[in-house]
């Protein structure tokens, strides 16, 4: 693991869960897997207190344990990539908002934000929560429904069960499968109107299924790539192509099975216009979208697979091409594409294609070099008679070592906004706080009713010289909340691509 990757994921423990979280966790990921003791000897902080972090990451997911040599104490590591994933909230809880409404979004946000939670517990919290305010269309027999769709689609999925093995005192996490509950609608409206959930017997807990989330975060990339490079209806069709994938292949596998274009005409029966030309979108998308599906056969009309490796190698390919223009400029994106193209090719090759002048051209090739997005392999030429094998030096690109190299700059990239962001934060705070309590003193006068005069009065707290600041941070910290949204996008296409072997 990297020095960049422990640097950010140290920056956004200390975010989510302050410096004591913070400093367990960094301990774990320098050291690997540690005991308590080890833990409390190399942090020098109180047993409690590291006892304490411990549960709150294993709570979370951000950690895991098990037996060390003597089997009656634990070992305990740091998951990285699971902590990474805290940046990654507001994009679970939108994309479950756009596919089952409002309702789910509540219920995610309050799952994730408790890690892990019985059903009953979790419909009683929401509903007491929104039962006496402007959401008071929110009941709990919907809640139960939109639960219940949500364990089907595998949004959410029951947690591991702990279970100890013989002659062992440290327990296992064994995963369990989903079994959809059976929730008692009138116990759940008694347990609303009382406020007492005791009575209710439910001991199954509950956790987000990230992986559910990224299988349609994958399909979207996929789907958006092609409605671009081609129209929407291709893009449905893909979109088509990846749900019938679901049925035969593991979700995350690197090609799909054959599906019969009769098979798809049916299944987009609704949609006339992609049924009507169903043979000829699927030509266009073989031919035009970045080899994204390919023919596989003849029977059944034809029959076409997705190729879900071949799509993450193009997504990396465009992100690679956006990383070399930001960093270095659109001609040096030139240069890098054209190599890509030509797989190996000499300097003298590159000054003739690339249509730039020479001295440039020179520059940024040994800048590409520099940065490690290109790679250099000397060839030797066959020796004439009575004369010295002379070398020839030929560029290439060595698509994983690159991927590598952008994942680096990506995690150090994260690093710096999230401190940055902080830092805003803390600079700022006894201004930010004063905004907060002004805004919940207007929010609460309002709810009562009070004269719009006395709001008035009380937003005038705020003068004009520190609105201009608070309008100005807000700025930078939306600027710096954009800016990590798309390393996390970034990351995501490069982890993809990771998935697979090369």
């Amino acid at each position: 693991m990297s020095h960049q990757l422990g640097r950010a994921v140290s920056e956004i423990l200390h975010r989510y869960f302050g410096e004591i979280v913070q400093q367990v966790g960094k301990d774990l990921f320098t050291y690997g897997s540690k005991p308590i003791s080890m833990i409390v000897k190399t942090t020098g902080l109180p047993r409690q207190q590291v006892i304490e972090s411990l549960r709150t990451l294993l709570k979370f997911d951000l950690a895991t344990f098990e037996p060390s040599v003597n089997d009656s104490i634990a070992d305990y590591k740091l998951l990285p990539d699971n902590v990474l994933l805290l940046i990654r909230y507001p994009r679970y809880l939108l994309q479950i908002k756009s596919k089952f409404g409002s309702e789910a979004e509540l219920l995610v946000e309050e799952l994730l934000q408790q890690a892990i939670c019985t059903a009953t517990v979790l419909l009683v919290t929401i509903a007491t929560k929104y039962k006496d305010g402007k959401e008071s269309n929110i009941n709990v027999i919907q809640l139960k429904d939109t639960f219940v769709s949500l364990a089907t689609a595998a949004y959410i999925q029951q947690a591991p069960v702990a279970e100890l093995k013989e002659d062992c005192e440290v327990p296992t996490l064994v995963p369990v499968a989903t079994i959809v509950p059976d929730l008692d609608t009138r116990a759940l409206i008694q347990a609303v109107n009382t406020g007492n959930i005791a009575d209710i017997n439910d001991n199954v807990y509950w956790r987000v299924n990230y992986d559910r989330f990224h299988q349609d975060f994958r399909d979207d990339l996929m789907v958006k790539a092609i409605a671009r490079r081609i129209d929407d209806n291709a893009g449905e069709l893909t979109r088509v192509l990846l749900q019938q994938m679901y049925l035969s292949m593991p979700a995350w596998a690197a090609e799909s099975g054959p599906v019969p274009v009769t098979e798809l005409r049916e299944r987009c029966a609704d949609k006339p216009l992609i049924s009507q030309h169903i043979n000829h979108y699927l030509k266009v998308i073989e031919e035009s979208g970045a080899g994204f599906i390919r023919r596989y056969g003849e029977a059944g009309g034809g029959q076409y697979s997705v190729r879900v490796r071949h799509a993450a190698q193009e997504l990396v390919h465009a992100a690679l091409d956006h990383l070399v223009t930001e960093r270095l400029g659109s001609h040096a994106a030139r240069i890098f594409r054209l190599i890509r193209t030509k797989k190996y090719i000499d300097e003298e090759d590159i000054q003739k294609h690339a249509m730039l002048p020479n001295k440039e051209c020179k520059e940024l090739t040994y800048k590409l070099l520099e940065e490690h997005f290109i790679s250099l392999q000397p060839m030797r030429k066959a020796a004439s008679a009575g004369a010295m094998a002379k070398a020839i030096y030929l560029y290439h690109i060595k698509l994983h070592d690159v991927a590598q190299s952008a994942t680096e700059l990506c995690y150090r990239s994260l690093h710096n906004v999230v401190r940055r962001a902080h830092h805003e934060r803390a600079l700022h705070s006894r201004l930010l706080d004063k905004q907060r309590r002004v805004r919940s003193i207007v929010h609460q006068m309002r709810l009562r009713g009070e004269p719009a005069q006395n709001i008035v009065d009380v937003e005038e707290t705020l003068t004009p010289p520190e609105l201009a600041v608070l309008q100005s941070i807000e700025k930078r910290l939306k600027q710096l909340n954009t800016a990590e949204l798309e390393l996390d996008k970034t990351l995501f296409i490069l982890k993809w691509y990771f998935m697979y072997p090369q």
